[in-house]
């Protein structure tokens, strides 16, 4: 069943909308109503419906500004708009901005079931490349992992696939929106170059590319200019050969994708080994030595140290989750069990960005670890105990950082750490992440719903970690648990 949330600052003329015809016979099931433009958004970020029927005028936020909202989101809910005024520049506005269709007051029963039927078609035309996109990104995520050795050569020749220059590279692109239509992979030719393009995510693409870069050194700028000028981010790997793995090369345009979005105001960066750990030896030794010590303020200016050259040297998001996790290592070095509560943790290059956004929150963060002083809190009361809990239950598939959460309670990084893990047996990152992945199961039952759907519901935007988080909770990938 496709859900439907009616939208109208007049109750009577929403259940009016709602008794008018048989839901369920044409395959709708209408899951609420809302009476003013804000109550209506909110309640489209809740459930995600798949349509909204919607007055234009209403006080507060009309049935327009609500369709600019939902665009600006980048929701997949289809629009259709109602209004008592048949003036044309409102039809032409709400097509622009791409409502289904436009229907007049009152609302004529064969004219909203035609658009019903019609839209329901779109629909299912959505869902089937949906399923479509699951499989295919299913057979990806095995191709691309980082043990997998499959070489260049051997899955081109599998996929039947001749290509004719000597060298390779993979190009990962983040578009602003969802570019599900583009729902598999293609190969085509420009003039001294073939490439490969593969759909990696609902708003991911990665592009195998092959060309001669002695021949054609502009090639491959000429290539980006011309077909991604309208990508967010692009990463770049380095230049591979026919034997080649090809999970390396997709792994490196993946580490430069991301490092694209961690140094913010880059759109494009090239992957580039780089060994930066000898010039970062000497303020990684003064800051394990500030911490044997306990020296914060010498402390403090090592991690000012090491952030500064992460930023001066460009180092790519990989490079920067090692530094990261050597002081992690520190910490449980030197602090042991006091600090096993805390929410300090290992963590990969995607899950840095994820979590931080840029360079200074990050360092911030283990700032943070560095002065907080577990117990030293007054006890606080089991009903706060309880909101803390019920804050959390009822926000897990938002990005809400456990600082955020300290703020709004008044209580220090660490004491509020071993507070949700006494109550909960596990730190706050691993409780929101069996929250998400038990709601993901539940959701699975749903086969109208595409994995890649199921993974923003639940929180997460990029398929692939989905994948790997899933597959290591429960020992199988979603689409084989969907299956079962």
């Amino acid at each position: 069943m496709n859900t439907v949330l009616i939208v109208d600052d007049e109750p009577w003329v929403a259940y009016g909308i709602k008794a008018l015809i048989d839901w369920e016979s044409l395959g709708y099931a209408v899951i609420g109503e809302a009476y003013n433009g804000l109550t209506a958004l909110e309640t489209i970020l809740e459930k995600k419906p798949e349509v909204v029927i919607s007055d234009i005028r209403m006080p507060g936020l009309n049935g327009i500004e609500l369709l600019e909202c939902i665009h600006e989101k980048q929701l997949e809910t289809k629009v259709i708009l109602i209004s008592g005024y048949a003036e044309f520049e409102y039809a032409q506005k709400a097509v622009r901005l791409g409502a289904f269709d436009y229907l007049l007051k009152q609302v004529d029963k064969d004219k909203l079931t035609d658009t019903l039927l019609r839209l329901k078609s779109v629909l299912a035309e959505k869902q089937n490349a949906h399923k479509g996109l699951d499989l295919f990104l299913d057979d990806l995520f095995d191709l691309f992992e980082p043990d997998n050795k499959i070489k260049i050569n051997n899955f081109l020749a599998n996929k039947g696939i001749e290509f004719e220059f000597p060298h390779y590279r993979f190009i990962s692109c983040l578009f602003p929106h969802s570019t599900v239509s583009d729902s598999g992979e293609g190969v085509e030719t420009e003039t001294g170059m073939r490439y490969l393009r593969f759909r990696t995510g609902q708003s991911k693409i990665s592009i195998l590319v092959n060309y001669d870069e002695f021949k054609n050194p502009v090639g491959l700028l000429d290539f980006i200019s011309d077909n991604l000028s309208n990508a967010q981010c692009i990463g770049i790997s380095s230049t591979g050969i026919y034997s080649d793995p090809i999970a390396k090369l997709y792994q490196e345009s993946d580490v430069a994708l991301f490092s694209a979005l961690f140094q913010q105001g880059r759109k494009m960066i090239e992957y580039k080994a780089a060994d930066h750990a000898a010039a970062l030896t000497r303020t990684i030794l003064q800051v394990e030595l500030s911490i044997k010590e306990q020296k914060q303020e010498q402390l403090f200016k090592g991690l000012d140290e090491l952030c500064e050259a992460c930023k001066s040297r460009h180092m790519l998001i990989d490079q920067i989750s090692t530094v990261y996790n050597q002081i992690v290592s520190l910490i449980y070095k030197y602090y042991g069990n006091r600090y096993a509560n805390n929410e300090i943790e290992y963590l990969s290059y995607y899950q840095i960005v994820r979590h931080y956004g840029s360079i200074e929150p990050l360092f911030e963060r283990i700032k943070a670890i560095f002065e907080q002083q577990v117990g030293d809190e007054l006890q606080i009361s089991n009903e706060t105990v309880k909101k803390i809990i019920d804050d959390i239950d009822s926000s897990f598939t938002e990005d809400i950082l456990l600082g955020s959460l300290s703020k709004k309670f008044n209580l220090s990084l660490g004491y509020l750490s071993a507070l949700i893990k006494k109550e909960t047996g596990t730190t706050y990152t691993d409780y929101v992440v069996g929250k998400r992945l038990q709601l993901a199961k539940e959701l699975l039952s749903d086969s109208s719903l595409s994995i890649q759907e199921i993974v923003e519901r639940v929180g997460y935007k990029d398929y692939f970690h989905f994948n790997k988080l899933f597959k290591k909770h429960y020992g199988i990938t979603p689409s084989k648990y969907r299956k079962m």
